[in-house]
C-alpha cells in the first residue's frame, strides 16, 4: 500500500520473515497437535480428504464477505506491493485463509476461532471511530490500528487473544504468499531444477567431514 512505510515496525515483505523469526515459529504451534486425519475422519465423520490429483476442497468456504474484506486489507498491510512483486491482495491470499479456516480438522478449527475472534476485535476497535467495519476505515487508520497491535505484541503488552490473532494472521499470510509462484520468485526460491553440472560439496565441507 502507498503508506506502508508509515508502519512503526515496518511490516512488509522485506521484514515479514524476520518478524516470523522474532515471534518464534515454534511458539505459534504451541498447543497445536497435527491430527491423524485418516483415523480421525473415520471416528468423527470429517468426510473424504482432498484428492491430490484433483486438488479441490471438499468443504464449503465459510467466512463472510465482511470478514474477507477485512482480511484483504490486512493482507495488503502485512505483505504490500513493491517494485518487483504484488501485494497479498492481488494474489487473493485471503481466499486461501478462508479455505484453511473452513476445513473441518482440529488445527484449522482452532485457527478459525482465533482469526474470527481477532476480526471481530478489529471491527469493535473500528466502531470506536464511528465505523462498523475495519475495512471501512480510511487507509491511514487501518494501518495505524494494525501498527498499534503489532507494537503491543512486540513489546509484550497485547492481550493473549490479540497476540494469538496477530501471530496466526501473519503466519497464514506468509505461508500462503510464499508458496505462490510470485512469492517464491520474490525470495529467490527456484525449487528443484535440473543442473548441467554438480561439483559436489565445497572443499571446506568435505574437509570437516573427513572425506
Amino acid at each position: 500500500m502507498s503508506n506502508k512505510n508509515k508502519l512503526l515496525v515496518s511490516i512488509n515483505r522485506r521484514r515479514v520473515l524476520q518478524l516470523m523469526a522474532a515471534m518464534g515459529t515454534a511458539t505459534m504451534f504451541d498447543g497445536y497437535a497435527f491430527p491423524n486425519l485418516d483415523a480421525e475422519k473415520k471416528q468423527q465423520g470429517y468426510g473424504p480428504d482432498v484428492d491430490m490429483n484433483k486438488p479441490e476442497p471438499t468443504w464449503e468456504k465459510s467466512l463472510t464477505e465482511n470478514q474477507l474484506k477485512n482480511l484483504r486489507v490486512l493482507g495488503d498491510i502485512i505483505i504490500s506491493a513493491d517494485e518487483t512483486s504484488p501485494a497479498a491482495g492481488e494474489l487473493n491470499i485471503a481466499d486461501f485463509i478462508n479455505e484453511w479456516v473452513s476445513a473441518p480438522y482440529p488445527v484449522q478449527q482452532q485457527d478459525r476461532e482465533i482469526i474470527i475472534t481477532g476480526l471481530k476485535w478489529l471491527d469493535k476497535e473500528a466502531g470506536k471511530q464511528q465505523v462498523r467495519r475495519f475495512h471501512l476505515l480510511s487507509e491511514q487508520k487501518q494501518v495505524a490500528l494494525f501498527d498499534h497491535l503489532a507494537v503491543a505484541v512486540k513489546q509484550g503488552q497485547a492481550e493473549a487473544m490479540q497476540e494469538k490473532f496477530f501471530e496466526r494472521l501473519v503466519y497464514l499470510f506468509v505461508g500462503g504468499y510464499y508458496t505462490t509462484r510470485e512469492g517464491m520468485a520474490d525470495i529467490g526460491y527456484t525449487g528443484n531444477v535440473p543442473l548441467t553440472k554438480f561439483d559436489g560439496p565445497p572443499a571446506e565441507v568435505r574437509r570437516r567431514l573427513g572425506v
